[in-house]
């Protein structure tokens, strides 16, 4: 992957240029309830369990190439990496560890998504800086794209080792009910519209929405406000400026998601249908609906429970334009990839530096790249193009989202991972009753005001 990183830190908001792409992060904190300072001066946790490693993974489909590292690992370790499954919410999830880390059953090896989320755990000491490792094993950093590499390095110590794909949001598509229908992917927002009708028509849900978890109708505001305002004026918001969610852009943006929800163009009852537990995977892959908006590991998720369906009929492409907007065209938002951390009081700290070896290994590149991931290791371009194990079809995807992420001028951090931890239950509320009628555009804008006034504290 052909990519220049430039990287300046100000102010608790990291700002990275990615040939082009501009990728922004106001702070968000990963708080530790159950960790004290003490966790790194105090050395290796011997009440941990003995000849054993556990590794916390996401609760999803994509977390099967970390368990694939582990067993080969094993084979030629004394100690053993334990692959423990965690929650398939992004929230679940992170509380799980912040509740966990310093006792005496934390993780050794945990996921975050980007410096913000670990920044107060960083603080207490509960996360294990990984310099030394580095200095003792190089390529744990110059085998990834410092661009992403560089997000979890905070004043000079790094403390993740990227572990999943660059993952920007898109949509999913399923080709069969938009060719039944006489429908092509909508490449604009007024086109969007107008097949809403026709999907509706023929008894169609036009976009499968998991709102019951929250954080994806949140990308639907990504995109809006995206294209309305541009990422630029959206991070200025994250960041604590009042002034953009009262803007006639940001009205503009609202008045989108308004006319969607009430076209129904996600169905009648989307604020029931769930992603984590596959709602939203059964209607795309059974043709009850013709868009998903989702990010890359969506690819993953698809292939394990709907094969058939992957191979045949899906088909993604980029966000619809939409007419008027001040963004730019092709910007984009989403993850810019998931990190390894490990826990400053693991037991054994030699097994887990050898193990994080695996993150720049063929074999898990080839598995991650096989599951629909694309590594942001400097030879993944390379690795796809070369294996000859990789069907047709997820060559065509990586090289779609290749040419998504380095054709993109910005590509905003999702909004759950910029805001401050204590307003994220905030935020995924406010996006989720808007959408469902709850609450106006005026407290709406109230909402997100307060909630990002903290990201000026």
């Amino acid at each position: 992957m052909r990519q220049r990183l430039e990287c300046s830190t100000m102010n608790k908001r990291k700002t990275f240029t990615t040939a082009g792409v501009l990728v922004t992060a106001a702070a968000l904190v990963l708080g530790t309830a159950g960790c004290s300072g003490g966790a790194a001066a105090g050395g290796p946790n011997e009440n941990r369990p003995e000849n054993e490693v556990h590794v916390l993974v996401y609760g999803d489909a994509a977390a099967s190439a970390e368990q694939a590292a582990a067993d080969r690992f094993n084979e030629t370790s004394d100690v053993k990496v334990v692959i423990d499954t965690g929650a398939a919410s992004g929230s679940d999830y992170t509380t799980a560890v912040r509740t966990a880390l310093g006792t005496d059953n934390a993780p050794d090896v945990f996921m975050s998504w980007g410096a913000a989320d670990i920044q107060q755990a960083v603080d207490s000491g509960a996360v294990l800086s990984l310099n030394d490792f580095i200095q003792e094993d190089p390529a744990l950093k110059s085998s990834f794209l410092p661009s992403v590499f560089d997000e979890e390095t905070i004043d000079g110590e790094s403390y993740g080792i990227p572990m999943r794909g660059v993952a920007p949001t898109f949509l999913f598509t399923n080709e069969k009910v938009l060719a039944d229908n006489g429908l092509e992917a909508a490449t604009t927002w007024d086109e969007l519209l107008d097949q809403t009708k026709v999907l509706e028509d023929a008894g169609v849900t036009p976009i499968a929405l998991g709102g019951a978890d929250k954080w994806p109708t949140q990308m639907w505001y990504q995109y809006a406000f995206a294209r309305q305002l541009g990422n630029d004026e959206v991070a200025k918001g994250l960041a604590g400026d009042a002034d953009v969610w009262s803007s006639d852009g940001s009205k503009a943006a609202l008045d989108d998601i308004s006319t969607l929800t009430g076209d129904q163009a996600f169905g009648s009852a989307f604020d029931s249908v769930g992603y984590s537990n596959n709602g939203t995977t059964a209607l795309l892959s059974q043709g009850k609906a013709a868009y998903e908006l989702m990010g890359t590991w969506n690819y993953a998720t698809l292939k394990a429970a709907a094969p058939d369906f992957v191979a045949s009929d899906l088909g993604w492409t980029a966000f619809p334009t939409i007419s008027g907007g001040d963004g730019q065209a092709g910007e984009i938002a989403g993850n810019l990839s998931n990190y390894y951390n490990v826990a400053a009081d693991t037991r054994y700290p030699d097994t887990v530096r050898d193990f994080l070896k695996e993150l720049y290994s063929d074999d898990f590149l080839k598995d991650q790249i096989a599951l629909g991931n694309l590594p942001p290791t400097t030879n993944a371009n390379e690795l796809v193009q070369a294996d000859t194990s990789i069907d047709a079809a997820n060559k065509e995807y990586l090289s779609f989202v290749f040419d998504l992420v380095e054709n993109a001028p910005t590509f905003q951090l999702s909004w759950d991972q910029t805001v401050p931890t204590a307003s994220k239950t905030r935020l995924t509320d406010a996006v989720a009753d808007y959408a469902n009628g709850s609450i106006d555009a005026d407290q709406w804008i109230s909402d997100m005001q307060s909630l990002t006034a903290a990201a000026q504290a």
